[in-house]
């Protein structure tokens, strides 16, 4: 007998959304799942390019730099490391001005 009239139809109708949601449920940790083992997957067979870019990445930079070294002629090369040495030269003179300061009176 239902107290309330349709009681009964609501709550195997409640009965039935709390079961579907529950197959919902068990579906999305089935393809959760199937994701995770599909990206695990990729990273198994992919795995050695991660190590192939710690050698490739510095070759390359080798390489680039070689080519870029042909293209500058010696005079450059030469007025720049003259213009570091000026300003290395004027940095030391700097610092030693500067550690030397006034003479103390005793």
């Amino acid at each position: 007998m239902d107290t309330i009239p349709g009681l009964t139809k609501i709550n195997s109708h409640k009965r039935a959304l709390v079961l579907e949601s529950e197959l919902n449920r068990q579906i999305l940790r089935l393809e959760f799942g199937r994701i995770h083992a599909q990206t695990e997957r990729l990273k198994h067979s992919y795995g050695w390019a991660q190590g192939a870019w710690k050698w490739a990445i510095p070759i390359a930079g080798f390489l680039l730099a070689r080519k870029f070294k042909r293209r500058v002629a010696s005079p450059g090369k030469g007025s720049l490391i003259l213009g570091s040495l000026g300003a290395a030269w004027k940095l030391f003179q700097a610092v030693r001005a500067r550690h030397s300061g006034p003479p103390r009176s005793r």
